[in-house]
């Protein structure tokens, strides 16, 4: 099937990481992507909202700052791709107030799977820029869209591999939906011959109670990836137990620096005291546990980081 991605954009230097982020996800003529790309622009003044769709062949109906850069991009990826991507490009002008609702139309309008948003601290050249608005747009999406939803965290890791040859991405798989969703996208990344996928599975200690059903869950996904990934050595998978999480820090801040992307679920279902130590100094609710840990002002991680959250489809 075609697999339907929306990209938000806010700024254009976010154009590299997102158009990385798609490659790696491994577009082919037998998985091909459908990918919607909307530059989000605040709305200034008495101006109506506008939702400009900007359609191949034809004469741009409004020019904003930064979009043609944005567009001719993207318009090049797609030729690159040979069939196997075809992107739809909009510009939207809302007050961010109400912008997520209409990303979250389009979203259900065009049946996408995934919503990939950047998250509001930008790592540039010339330092960090905080794109505060940005910030409460991301959490209404997060609460609102009809499809799983991704907070992409670029550190420049996502643009360019460190190594020539492979790109290698992590998954901290502990248990819930939204670490089965991201596990999910990494299978497919694990199919690009050029990706390297490394699954650390956290085997959970402190966990006191045990859902049966949720288990089966995710070691039929955890299977799924074992069987995928036999025989083929770029990818590996290996269990770390953990007590606490002092142990998940040292064990995380041991290996996060080791790959070009990681990609963690968002939240945990189950009220383990592993995670439960990390919500005391919760910087980034809106990234979960994990993501939080990865992009906090206090964290060393110099790596890109996806934090997937698993939504179930509302009316």
């Amino acid at each position: 099937m075609e697999f339907r991605i929306l990209a938000c954009i806010y700024h254009q230097d976010s154009t590299s990481c997102i158009i990385r982020l798609l490659e790696v996800t491994n577009p082919t003529a037998k998985t091909p992507m459908c990918c919607y790309v909307v530059h989000l622009l605040q709305l200034t003044g008495s101006l109506i909202p506008l939702l400009v769709h900007h359609e191949p062949g034809k004469s741009a109906k409004f020019h904003a700052k930064d979009s043609s850069h944005i567009i001719n991009a993207f318009r090049l990826y797609e030729q690159e791709c040979n069939g196997n991507v075809v992107v739809n490009l909009f510009t939207s002008i809302s007050p961010f107030s109400t912008i997520h609702e209409e990303v979250c139309r389009l979203a259900a309008e065009k049946s996408t799977s995934l919503v990939i948003i950047p998250f509001h601290k930008q790592w540039r050249l010339h330092g960090i820029e905080n794109i505060a608005e940005a910030r409460s747009v991301n959490r209404h999406i997060l609460q609102k869209a009809p499809c799983s939803v991704g907070i992409l965290v670029n550190r420049g890791t996502s643009s360019a591999s460190k190594n020539n040859n492979l790109y290698d991405i992590g998954i901290f798989f502990a248990h819930g939906s939204d670490d089965r969703e991201a596990l999910a996208y990494g299978l497919r990344m694990a199919k690009h011959s050029k990706v390297a996928v490394t699954v650390i599975h956290l085997i959970d200690l402190a966990r006191t109670s045990q859902d049966f059903h949720e288990m089966e869950l995710d070691n039929d996904i955890i299977t799924e990836y074992k069987i995928q990934s036999a025989g083929k050595r770029q990818h590996s998978y290996r269990q770390e137990s953990v007590n606490d999480c002092v142990d998940l820090i040292r064990l995380i801040t041991s290996v996060e620096n080791s790959f070009d992307l990681i990609l963690v679920g968002r939240s945990y279902g189950s009220c383990s005291p592993l995670f439960e130590g990390l919500t005391e100094w919760s910087e980034f609710p809106e990234l979960g546990f994990m993501g939080d840990m990865l992009t906090s002002s206090d964290s060393q991680c110099q790596v890109s980081v996806l934090v997937v959250q698993q939504q179930i489809s509302r009316a």
